[in-house]
């Protein structure tokens, strides 16, 4: 099949959409699909067309990004000279998806969208963007889309802005050939200085929504040789950096903000257990939780929409309340102190990921979705 992705933002860029779609786009051309992705050049110094992976990169020509929304006006226009099979594009940020639907109304092309998860801007100027969003580009947005993705039933049923429509539960995909057990962390654990230190690991994006704060309060609750990796970067840094040094933990706390995606997986493997807290529904799956658990780590994570659904309380991890250090540090607490559970859970955690979320099994079913939709067209 001739496959386009649309995604508002890709690699270089980091985040779960991007893994996502990098992940998908690599398999789709494996199995020897023609796989074109289309995202904004919001940056001037990334390459127009590039070839990566055996797929191609299309960037859009973009008037630049504006509260974390590229304004690729390009994207139309690209699209009208393609031929695709099937255009699948991924929402949100959300104008990449409204320029594309625009594009293809009359083209009587397949088109589906994944929602990863729903529109949420802070402050009084964000919520006013978001409302007039939501009312004036998402309708016709989702009236041009024949099937609507969603990675998880919790998150799609809860969802104000999906509420009764029809939708495929489709979980995020996890390369199982990077994400692994048996990683040898030593020289990257002499190198942090986490020789005997009992290791946390979080990874994302330093950003409110991602609790990363709360981790870093449920360290005061947890013994002095219990140690905390951040992997990631972006605005709450120099908060997190602040809030460790005036709480008194910041010497059991290893900020790591310029990790590749290559090396991701050597990180993962420092830690004993992975601490995933977001707070909102700026979450709809989680990938990273699916990648710590590939890696064989058990999980915990925030009890909300969407991500609590990515495992089975108690068996692969455990679900702490959202915003209670407290909460957390005792889901911390119970893992580390029963080494048995740990690796009982470490054990179901790598065969969930294998049975749900690897790459290959949800590019199968992606694959199927665009079959059934090309043949009703």
């Amino acid at each position: 099949m001739r496959i386009v992705q649309v995604a508002p933002f890709f690699a270089p860029h980091a985040g779960g959409v991007e893994s996502h779609v990098r992940a998908l786009a690599r398999e789709f051309a494996r199995e020897g699909h023609e796989v074109t992705v289309v995202t904004a050049r919001y940056d001037r110094a990334l390459p127009a067309v590039e070839e990566r992976e055996g797929y191609r990169v299309l960037r859009t020509r973009s008037l630049g990004v504006l509260l974390n929304t590229p304004l690729d006006v390009g994207t139309g226009r690209v699209l009208r000279h393609l031929r695709p099979d099937v255009v699948h594009l991924h929402y949100p940020p959300p104008l990449t998806s409204f320029f594309a639907a625009r594009a293809l109304d009359a083209s009587g092309v397949p088109v589906c969208l994944t929602y990863h998860c729903d529109l949420f801007l802070s402050g009084g100027v964000g919520r006013l963007v978001a409302g007039l969003y939501q009312r004036a580009f998402l309708p016709p947005t989702l009236r041009r889309v024949d099937r609507v993705i969603v990675h998880t039933q919790s998150y799609g049923t809860t969802s104000a802005t999906l509420r009764g429509r029809s939708l495929e539960i489709i979980p995020s995909a996890v390369d199982l050939e990077r994400f692994r057990p048996g990683i040898d962390p030593g020289p990257l654990r002499a190198e942090l200085r986490l020789t005997g230190r009992r290791v946390l690991v979080f990874t994302g994006r330093l950003v409110p929504h991602k609790g990363v704060d709360v981790i870093v309060q449920a360290l005061r609750e947890l013994p002095e040789e219990v140690t905390l990796v951040v992997i990631g970067a972006g605005p709450r840094l120099p908060d997190l950096v602040r809030l460790a040094r005036r709480i008194g933990v910041e010497t059991r706390v290893r900020f790591c903000p310029r990790v590749s995606d290559d090396d991701l997986p050597r990180y993962l493997a420092l830690g004993e257990a992975f601490v995933f807290p977001s707070q909102n529904r700026l979450e709809g799956f989680g990938l990273a939780v699916a990648e710590a658990m590939a890696s064989g780590l058990p999980v915990v994570i925030a009890d909300v929409p969407g991500v609590r659904e990515v495992i089975e309380d108690g068996r692969e991890g455990l679900l702490a309340e959202p915003l209670l250090a407290e909460d957390l540090a005792e889901k911390i607490r119970r893992i580390l102190a029963d080494p048995e559970l740990a690796r009982r859970m470490g054990a179901a955690a790598r065969r969930r990921a294998e049975e749900r979320y690897a790459v290959g099994e949800v590019a199968r079913q992606l694959i199927r979705l665009y079959e059934r939709l090309a043949a009703a067209g």
